[in-house]
């Protein structure tokens, strides 16, 4: 390991997509960045990963791997990867979905950007679609606060260089996303109210309101195949979504705008447009998650 670069600890979570972790592993092992290490953190998976992911660390880099017995979320299991590296002398942490693939140069890149001033908290990468070539999934954020809304700048576009402008983001995906250590010491780690799903969003909020600015390297790039483990529209993802964006307004949306902007906006945009097509195709499964998730996200106390 080389000591004269900042240390960064990668923080993989995997529950039970083993070929993709390992295939996520192969693409560190190719990367120039040679001042790393890695933490993998297992959430109670069936499918053997554990003992693959241990082989694996054994044939090719050495890696620390922590085990739990249950699916503690994304949140949760993220922030175990990152109490774990804030007990080293890391610089720096790289949360990263085990679903993607990374460019040699990427991590480089983004500790080189992140160096270039105290007051950038958080560098993330251009991220393109798996398999698509230069099919960007985005291209940095951009948010609609008021509304618990984040959007991800240029997804589904093919790249031509249009978002090739660093710049500052309101917050940083977490699929692929690097934030210095005084981040964590200063703002904390993600909020474990939320057990996937909007905690970038909230995170990224926080950091730049202790005055941290956000980046995009858009020469960095991480290929990801996207939701791989919950799957989009699943009952899972209709659940924790609507759950997550309401926790999200109800933490972060002043009172007013609360009241007469983001409620209307949730119930007519975000509950009864999805939830009639869901009854006329008799989804009953996505149906009661929609349901359950908007309980849960009103029912549940915040800090």
């Amino acid at each position: 390991m080389d000591t004269s670069l900042p240390h960064v600890t990668i923080v993989i979570l995997n529950w039970n997509r083993v070929a993709d972790t390992l295939e996520c592993l192969d693409s560190l092992v190719r990367m120039k960045y040679p001042s790393f290490s890695i933490v993998v953190v297992d959430n109670g998976s069936t499918d053997g990963s554990p003992e693959a992911i241990e082989r694996w660390g054994r044939e090719q880099l050495p890696l620390t791997q922590i085990r739990n017995a249950e699916n503690r979320g994304f949140v949760r299991g993220s922030n175990q990867g990152m109490r774990h590296a804030l007990s080293t002398d890391t610089d720096y942490v790289f949360l990263l979905n085990n679903d993607t693939v990374v460019e040699p140069d990427a991590l480089q890149l983004l500790v080189a950007t992140a160096e270039r001033s105290g007051d950038i908290g958080m560098v993330g990468p251009k991220v393109y679609q798996h398999g698509k070539g230069p099919v960007l999934d985005s291209a940095g954020t951009r948010t609609i606060t008021w509304l618990a809304q984040g959007f991800l700048l240029g997804h589904g576009e093919e790249d031509h260089g249009q978002y090739d402008h660093p710049g500052e983001m309101p917050y940083v995906t977490g699929t692929a996303l690097l934030v210095k250590r005084a981040v964590l010491e200063n703002v904390g780690l993600m909020d474990e109210d939320y057990f996937c799903y909007f905690d970038d969003f909230d995170w990224g909020l926080k950091a730049r309101g202790a005055g941290f600015k956000l980046l995009l390297e858009p020469r960095a790039v991480v290929h990801h195949k996207g939701s791989q483990t919950a799957g989009f529209n699943s009952p899972f993802y209709v659940h924790h979504m609507v759950r997550s964006r309401i926790l999200f307004a109800r933490k972060n949306v002043p009172l007013l705008l609360y009241l007469f902007a983001f409620l209307p906006y949730l119930f007519l945009y975000r509950y009864l447009r999805p939830a009639f097509p869901l009854l006329v195709h008799r989804k009953w499964s996505h149906l009661r998650s929609l349901h359950h998730g908007m309980l849960k996200g009103f029912k549940l106390p915040v800090k």
